[in-house]
């Protein structure tokens, strides 16, 4: 299956075109912040951090350091930031408290070896944390997203292939609010579904969302399969 299109540069409507005011809950950033600041989980190396959303989260003066490939992405993002690949970061061996890789790992040919890299920068103990959508997200605008290389459906199997203290969360409820036909439009932009795909729903519509974070912890040998 193919990774997802890294198109932050060549496309930066359709990341423009998010809307976190449609998000009932918010996004996964707000609760993985908390649990790392509750566990004194520094410092957080934020791999493919983008606009460093997490970091806005994360109590003042936290130290996170932004990754992404990205540079449209990173002009935005709060300093430190780096520019680099998932598979191969500039960090320290067993430098880290807290490695995320919230909603880019499908990004990945080969999501494995960006999470090895992740066991690798993490010291004893520290927690590497994922997120991904299902591929039956959003069953009132599609009948399904084509498959990439790391949905909701393989995401804990993939990370267990490197670590062995894995937890997962899942969601499966109404939780994005579409109020009006632009705001219907912009989600479709968004997440690459046709325009035709608005014609489904009625606004104002409740999208029912399905995805999963991970959550692993690095022990002293390695669980690579």
């Amino acid at each position: 299956m193919p990774a997802a299109p890294f198109d932050y540069d060549t496309a930066p409507e359709r990341w423009g075109s998010l809307d976190r005011t449609t998000q009932l809950t918010g996004d996964v950033h707000a609760p993985v912040a908390r649990r790392i600041a509750g566990a004194q989980l520094l410092p957080v190396v934020d791999v493919g951090g983008g606009q460093g959303e997490l970091s806005r989260h994360l109590p003042p003066a936290w130290p996170v350091v932004t990754v992404d490939l990205s540079p449209a992405m990173l002009a935005s993002a709060p300093h430190p930031k780096l520019r680099s690949r998932a598979k191969r970061l500039p960090v320290s061996t067993g430098s880290a408290g807290a490695v995320t890789m919230l909603w880019m790992l499908y990004h990945l040919d080969r999501p494995a070896d960006a999470i090895a890299e992740a066991w690798r920068v993490l010291r004893p103990g520290g927690w590497f944390v994922a997120s991904t959508s299902a591929r039956n997200s959003d069953p009132e605008l599609t009948d399904g997203y084509p498959p990439t290389t790391f949905d909701a459906e393989e995401a804990e199997d993939i990370v267990r292939g490197v670590f062995s203290d894995v937890t997962v969360e899942r969601w499966d409820a109404k939780l994005t609010l579409l109020a009006d036909h632009a705001a219907v439009d912009r989600f479709c932009v968004h997440h690459r579904l046709p325009a035709s795909a608005s014609a489904r729903v009625t606004p104002p519509v409740l999208l029912t969302k399905r995805g999963c974070l991970v959550y692993a912890r690095k022990e002293t040998v390695p669980c690579l399969r």
